[in-house]
């Protein structure tokens, strides 16, 4: 073959291998191509996107919950103000012909929770109501000042966007009695144990509560042990 049929021939295929090249690089900004490449990128993107959400979530959780955790309250002190019913529980003779009639208590108190779920509350009431069916000199009617000490264990529950809190308490102190119309007052030792529920928004609460004062009347010819029992609702303040 002569040389220059050669040269035509190799220059020929040399020129079609540069047009592949070169159609192979167009392909590579293609529309199509272009798409595809974005198409993985973003579907790599949002994986990671996910595993960083995921890892954030894991990590801030268990600090979230526990500072949403109602058995972590914050609070050291707890006001409270509170009015409801007071009735005798028991009458003052063994025949049942002297008994209290339904009356009314009203009361306020002081918490200082030594832990989340123990503290100490000191209070006073001041209750009135009749002993019907009594001989004495006089109207029948009695005011009775009730002040006190006691322990209170609670176990918060968390409630919706506040705190439902059930509460048990006991302790002592005293009850004064005096008869309306009368100069006739005297103090009696008394022991008290109750129970309640507490629905706290933030630092606002209301309470439900019903305490038992337990404590011997031994005026007028009798001697008997009493059961004044309080049941109050009424407002709480924490901070």
């Amino acid at each position: 073959m002569p040389a220059c049929s050669f040269d035509i021939v190799t220059a020929s295929a040399y020129t079609q291998d540069l047009k592949v090249e070169q159609r192979d690089r167009a392909a590579l900004f293609t529309p199509s191509f272009i798409h595809s490449v974005s198409h993985s990128l973003e579907e790599s993107m949002q994986r990671r996107s996910l595993f960083l959400a995921f890892a954030l979530a894991a990590a801030v959780a268990p600090t979230a919950l526990n500072a949403q955790s109602p058995s972590s309250l914050a609070d050291r002190f707890t006001v409270a103000a509170a009015f409801g019913g007071h009735s005798g529980a028991a009458d003052v003779n063994p025949t049942g012909a002297a008994n209290w009639q339904l009356g009314w208590a009203g009361s306020i108190d002081a918490n200082y929770w030594i832990q989340p779920k123990i503290g100490v509350r000191v209070g006073g009431t001041w209750a009135q109501d009749s002993l019907e069916g009594a001989a004495l000199t006089g109207r029948g009617k009695f005011n009775k000042f009730a002040y006190d000490a006691s322990v209170v264990l609670r176990y918060p529950l968390a409630a919706g966007t506040g705190t439902f809190i059930p509460y048990v308490l006991g302790g002592a102190g005293a009850v004064s009695l005096h008869q309306l119309g009368s100069d006739s007052t005297w103090t009696k030792f008394a022991g008290n144990f109750g129970a309640g529920i507490e629905y706290r928004f933030s630092r606002i609460g209301v309470r439900a509560e019903a305490r038992d004062y337990v404590y011997k009347f031994d005026r007028y010819g009798y001697d008997k042990t009493q059961h004044d029992v309080a049941w109050q609702g009424g407002v709480t303040l924490s901070f």
